[in-house]
């Protein structure tokens, strides 16, 4: 017997065929944006389809779990590749057993979906951190458990997928959250990541090597990465992090700090090279229901309407304001990667449970690197997401 449902309010069918649950899944955004003002210059306005993600999750029989998405974007000329091609099994409660290609557990915001993210893109050191051994499109294996005070996970990782991608890296990594504090309306989450590659990748008979790299917050099309250490030539590297939230009613404050080691050798000497970075940001729904934590994946959801209704939220739809405050500093010993230091603002708008829009400012500034940089950027980002 087949019979359709829903996925959301605003109907986005699912098909349920004989105890299998098949769910559409998108998430689609297009950016556009520039630098008003910036030193050096850089002029133009860029725009991007920044995610162009699409494809199926199943569930059988409340048994296994498998995601099937490809990543058509970034648009224009990005590397269209596999997103998510995982197996989970599901059957012994409060416990999860994936493999495939997936995103490990690492980091509250890196677990954040990218659509439910309170900013249009992560804080820099959350990107520089998860793409070292986890992040998208990671080669892994993973076992989780969780429940409504905390979550666990441990997982082994190899290289990413996808086209000119090397495979051979070999890394394993950790998080673990509780929730000391959590009511009807105060919820207070701690957590703890780490990850460590023993066996970087190398491709052919070349050494090891690893770099750290990253935008500036925001990706127009039109600027190269300001933070860049370039490759180092390293026998191990990792991160660890800590990670903290408070959610009071609407307002949400969440925040994160890392440092990451690399064994390196640079000028045929040994050396560890020692980078770090945080961020502290807060999110307030002016309209609507604030961000719930899930158990799952340990983050927060997108705000929702506290109401039925499917459109316009209280008349006017969802809306959320944010303020964050970033620093990634890759400068140490020889290595000049950049000091980057950012402030933004968003504004936040859902007219609907599955799209999403918002316009962000952002002022940075980046020190000690091979060129310094001080910019104004403005970035808008139009989103659908089921």
């Amino acid at each position: 017997m087949m019979c359709a449902g829903t996925a959301h309010a605003q109907s986005v069918p699912t098909i349920d065929l004989h105890g299998i649950t098949i769910k559409p899944y998108a998430t689609d955004q297009l950016d556009v944006g520039g630098f008003p003002g910036a030193s050096p210059a850089r002029p133009g306005t860029g725009a991007r389809g920044a995610r162009m993600r699409n494809g199926v999750r199943l569930n059988i029989h409340k048994q296994v779990e498998i995601g099937a998405i490809w990543d058509f974007g970034p648009a224009p000329g990005g590397p269209m590749r596999l997103f998510e091609g995982q197996v989970s099994y599901i059957g012994l409660r409060h416990f999860v057993f994936t493999a495939g290609i997936f995103k490990p557990s690492f980091g509250l915001e890196s677990m954040q979906a990218q659509g439910d993210t309170v900013f249009i893109e992560r804080s820099s050191i959350s990107t520089l951190t998860r793409n070292l051994a986890t992040g998208i499109e990671r080669q892994a294996v993973q076992a989780e458990t969780y429940g409504k005070r905390y979550h666990f996970a441990l997982s082994a990782t190899a290289g990413t997928a996808g086209p000119g991608e090397n495979g051979n890296q070999r890394a394993m990594a950790f998080r673990l959250v509780g929730l000391p504090v959590r009511t009807r309306s105060l919820l207070f989450h701690l957590g703890f990541s780490g990850e460590w590659i023993f066996r970087p990748a190398s491709a052919g008979n070349a050494a090891p090597t690893l770099s750290l790299s990253d935008n500036p917050e925001i990706n127009p099309g039109t600027v190269s990465k300001y933070l860049n250490t370039g490759k180092i030539q390293s026998d191990s590297a990792g991160a660890f992090g800590v990670e903290a939230a408070v959610s009071w009613q609407k307002l949400l404050f969440q925040g994160e700090a890392y440092d990451v080691m690399l064994n390196s050798h640079i000028n045929s000497s040994s050396q560890q090279l020692r980078f770090h970075g945080w961020y502290g940001q807060l999110g307030y729904t002016i309209n609507g229901k604030g961000r719930e934590w899930k158990g799952r994946t340990a983050a927060f959801s997108s705000p929702s309407c506290d109401t039925k209704q499917s459109m316009l939220c209280n008349g006017y739809g969802v809306l959320e304001v944010a303020a964050r405050y970033s620093q990634a500093d890759l400068d140490a010993g020889p290595i000049h990667g950049g000091d980057q230091q950012t402030g933004s603002l968003a504004v936040n708008w859902w007219p609907t449970g599955i799209i999403r829009t918002t316009i962000q400012y952002e002022y940075g500034q980046i020190t000690g690197g091979d060129t310094p940089e001080h910019f104004h950027a403005v970035m808008s980002m139009f989103q659908i997401k089921f």
